[in-house]
């Protein structure tokens, strides 16, 4: 009887785990449906592009953890990611359970996926996300700047947490009442006022480790995120212009990307077998004279 007892119980907390993830998918239904579409269609079109046909360096296996946001599955930065394993990185994508959990919650998630990742590799990683993955991905490096090479965030809302449009904001807060009533899975209120993600809103205002280069890309196209609340004290700043999702697959951004991969990579950056040297490294280094 205890067994079948606890078989029921283990049998309504599996039916539990896959509401929850039904719930946190149906939260994002609509926009993944169509974003999946596009990244599909932008995958297509990067591999005409001569950052796929003419890969600029080689990575040498650099680790690489990409961090997505709200409604952010691996199909959404399987555009970036490809291209980047073309490149020769080690590519990992953080578990943030489509970006509508708890905050400090999925951002220990995310550092768990870092620490993983550093293990593995040998090598401190280069963490790049996406919207709100920009926000945890920016509470990690100031956790475990050890861990990381560098940061690299893109269209994320960084000095003001809610600067979205006002119907993600509407989403948001449907999400947390949904949350605020028992449902696992989502963010609730106390996100954004209370004492559970405390930490999270503290690292994001709070002091970024210098040791540690922060590039934020933002655009002034964008229509989801406040490009102003992207323009962290702590980064420096590089504008393009594209949409919101085309910060994760408009060959603009892939360039800034890889760019300052080469940087960050420095002498480690070498050009594909039978190149004389890393072109991106070169001319990238010609606008920087601290290179």
């Amino acid at each position: 009887m205890a067994q079948s007892g606890a078989a029921g119980q283990n049998t309504g907390n599996g039916r539990a785990a896959a509401g929850s993830g039904l719930l946190s998918r149906l939260a994002s239904a609509l926009p993944l449906a169509r974003h999946e579409a596009q990244a599909y269609t932008q995958r297509r079109a990067i591999e005409r592009h001569s950052l796929w046909l003419d890969p600029p360096l080689d990575a040498r296996g650099l680790p690489v953890l990409l961090v997505g946001g709200m409604g952010s599955t691996p199909a959404l930065l399987a555009p970036m990611g490809d291209l980047l394993k073309r490149l020769g990185c080690r590519v990992e994508v953080a578990p943030v359970r489509f970006g509508v959990d708890c905050g400090e919650a999925t951002a220990h998630a995310v550092g768990n996926a870092l620490s993983e990742l550093v293990e593995t590799a040998s090598a401190p990683a280069i963490v790049i996300g996406h919207s709100r993955g920009g926000q945890f991905a920016r509470a990690v490096a100031t956790r475990q700047p050890e861990q990381v090479r560098g940061l690299i965030t893109l269209g994320s809302p960084l000095t003001r947490m809610l600067a979205v449009h006002p119907l993600l904001l509407a989403h948001l807060f449907a999400l947390g009442a949904l949350g605020a009533v028992g449902t696992p899975g989502l963010l609730r209120p106390s996100c954004r006022w209370g004492a559970c993600c405390a930490p999270l809103r503290a690292d994001l205002t709070g002091p970024f480790p210098g040791a540690v280069p922060f590039l934020s890309v933002y655009s002034a196209a964008d229509r989801v995120v406040d490009w102003r609340s992207s323009l962290d004290p702590a980064a420096r700043h590089r504008e393009i212009v594209t949409s919101h999702g085309g910060l994760i697959w408009d060959p603009a951004s892939l360039t800034v990307v890889v760019e300052e991969l080469a940087v960050l990579l420095g002498p480690d950056a070498e050009a594909p077998a039978g190149r004389g040297s890393c072109r991106v490294a070169r001319s990238r280094c010609s606008r920087r004279s601290a290179c």
